[in-house]
């Protein structure tokens, strides 16, 4: 019974992959024709710009429901699928976009490129829930779909093409995520580093009278080798707070100074996703 249910998962994967609708223009794909004239057109000319100017790919994409594309595992995942099955944007940048929206799901993402920092995703969210997700309750799914568009475009793509920080018209700055994010992590590994060196006194023995606690000193650059004929990088000084023994230790090796070196037109250029970006529902 098991093998049976592994063996039909396994053939039903590759079929949802196939089931994956193929792109018609790079710039817009509206299967569900939901887009006024209008708004394909603004949209169109937008994209292309943006593609002119910045080399960004950006494409909106429109579905009356995933779950006729093999979609039943849900919008992230069927997005990421279909933003990598298109390969949308640079495939060494990785700063394509992709505007999704499921019409009968009443879903929407921005899908972004693996290049894009984590701000990026929060000013998605903030796109979408303040652009789009207003103007789908309303019925209005083409200004919707224009308004976040062009809010991807100059709040997100153009940014990031032109290396500025990432921020929100609407009254909210993101560029302080980042920084506040590595001043945590750079607290947090201080913190374990000086917790790590207090267990490690605690264990050290004192090789004279046997007491816990020795304290390590950093000593002067010393000249010379050890007595294994390493070069010695730099000396410390051991000393016991018990008995007042004190004694060198040596740090050696030698340095290894050896370093390893590691058009649109036709079709996407082969970014990929991670992914990234935000979703919404109405």
């Amino acid at each position: 019974m098991i093998r049976a249910a592994l063996i039909w998962l396994l053939l039903a994967l590759p079929v949802a992959a196939q089931n994956l609708p193929d792109w018609k223009h790079t710039s817009i794909n509206d299967f569900a024709r939901v887009l006024s004239s209008e708004d394909t057109q603004v949209l169109d000319q937008a994209l292309i710009r943006l593609f002119d100017e910045t080399d960004i790919e950006g494409t909106v994409v429109t579905l009356t429901d995933r779950e006729a594309y093999g979609g039943r595992d849900g919008l992230e995942p069927f997005a990421t699928r279909l933003f990598n099955h298109w390969g949308v944007g640079d495939p060494e940048r990785n700063d394509g976009f992709m505007l999704l929206v499921l019409v009968n799901n009443r879903e929407a993402r921005i899908e972004l490129g693996a290049g894009y920092r984590r701000e990026a995703d929060i000013l998605a969210q903030d796109i979408i829930r303040n652009l789009m997700l207003p103007e789908f309750r309303d019925g209005r799914i083409s200004e919707g779909i224009r308004k976040g568009t062009l809010a991807a475009i100059d709040e997100i793509a153009r940014p990031t093409a032109a290396g500025d920080h990432i921020r929100s018209p609407r009254g909210k700055s993101w560029a302080w995520v980042p920084n506040a994010i590595a001043i945590g992590m750079f607290g947090f590994i201080f913190a374990q580093i000086i917790r790590n060196r207090i267990k490690k006194a605690q264990r050290q023995k004192c090789p004279e009278c046997g007491g816990n606690g020795v304290v390590e000193e950093r000593g002067p650059e010393p000249v010379g080798v050890d007595e294994t004929g390493q070069q010695i990088r730099q000396s410390f000084w051991r000393t016991c707070p018990s008995c007042g023994w004190r004694g060198p230790s040596y740090y050696g090796g030698h340095s290894n100074s050896g370093r390893r070196s590691h058009n649109r037109g036709g079709g996407f250029g082969g970014g990929r996703s991670s992914g990234g970006g935000a979703s919404g529902r109405w």
